[in-house]
């Protein structure tokens, strides 16, 4: 039987309530600003300290440019989506921390300062049920602790609860990829950390099958690849932007132009298209990054696809802790 449960993600597939910006449209009389936002040095589980290094990759023997405590503020220079992100600490040393270790103070808003006092305490959330976790591992089963079961357009949508933070997950077939979206919602006192990069999907068919990341940068150069062939997307591809059941816009692909051509209004289209096209996916797509506490986040993230499984198993780490779901495209009752 399908559970009741309140989505967490729409924007991706799911249901996903932001915060109501009434408040921020009135302009109070009186207010009290606190300081700007910083980046801060976070450590996870039982890290006492985090290294700072010369090189990007901290290879082995690491070469430490300076040990930082949990707290420290620190400059960010630069974040090319990698493991590490350059920074720069207090005294004026750079060198490269793990993402995972940085989080973003909230930036400051003004408050009334009638409210000031109230909102320094604000009401105590409470905890949701939460599912077994063993070796790091909380499991999804039907009917279990801490997992819950809905529908939402046909797609089945898997949410599970384990210390604090919940991870609602739904799969669809694209044609070409499949898209999974994912939701966090952190009801827990700590920040943590999401990576899209880190979420597998596995195929049960006959042999398991590991399903390979795609990334919207990857997406957007199988689109611009077609176009550079003159190759029409399938029918079934055709992007409507309100329809997640599909991938690739339809656009008028042009012959190859020679070196002289010059560019008409007619071949400026497919361009057009295709930055249209990458730009949806990136806006679509989960970003890595820090959850802060009573947050949430979602988006989308996509697989290639196997032919012939329907049953897959999608495993999302969260910070110390991984969320396994088994998932089917069909819906079960």
């Amino acid at each position: 039987m399908t559970r009741t449960l309140v989505l967490i993600a729409a924007a991706s597939g799911l249901v996903l309530p932001q915060a109501s910006r009434a408040q921020e449209a009135a302009a109070p009389s009186a207010q009290v600003v606190s300081s700007s936002p910083a980046w801060l040095i976070r450590c996870p589980g039982l890290t006492a300290s985090v290294p700072l290094t010369a090189d990007s990759a901290q290879a082995l023997p690491m070469h430490l440019v300076a040990t930082l405590n949990c707290g420290d503020q620190v400059s960010v220079l630069s974040d090319v989506e990698g493991y590490t992100v350059n920074v720069r600490i207090a005294d004026g040393k750079t060198g490269y921390v793990a993402g995972m270790y940085l989080v973003k103070a909230p930036a400051s808003k003004p408050v009334p300062a009638v409210k000031a006092a109230a909102a320094a305490k604000p009401a105590p959330r409470v905890a949701p049920a939460s599912a077994i976790v063993r070796d790091g591992v909380a499991r999804w089963r039907r009917g279990a602790q801490g997992c819950e079961q809905a529908t939402k357009d046909g797609a089945v949508v898997e949410s599970l609860t384990a210390n604090g933070v919940t991870v609602q997950v739904s799969l669809r077939d694209l044609g070409a990829k499949l898209r999974a979206s994912v939701g966090v919602d952190n009801a827990s006192p700590e920040y943590v950390y999401v990576n899209p990069i880190g979420i597998s999907l596995e195929s049960r068919g006959e042999h398991w099958k590991s399903l390979a990341y795609v990334s919207p940068a990857q997406l957007a150069n199988e689109m611009a690849q077609q176009a550079a062939s003159g190759e029409a997307a399938p029918a079934n591809l055709e992007y409507k932007a309100s329809d997640d059941s599909s991938l690739f816009p339809t656009v008028a692909y042009t012959p190859a132009r020679h070196a002289g051509d010059d560019e008409t209004p007619e071949q400026q289209q497919p361009n057009q298209a295709l930055l249209k096209a990458a730009k949806q996916f990136n806006a679509e797509a989960l970003k890595k990054g820090v959850v802060k506490p009573d947050d949430k986040v979602s988006g989308a993230v996509w697989f290639e696809r196997d032919a012939s499984p329907d049953q897959y198993v999608m495993r999302v780490p969260i910070d110390n802790q991984v969320f396994e779901f088994p998932l089917s495209l069909h819906q079960t009752n």
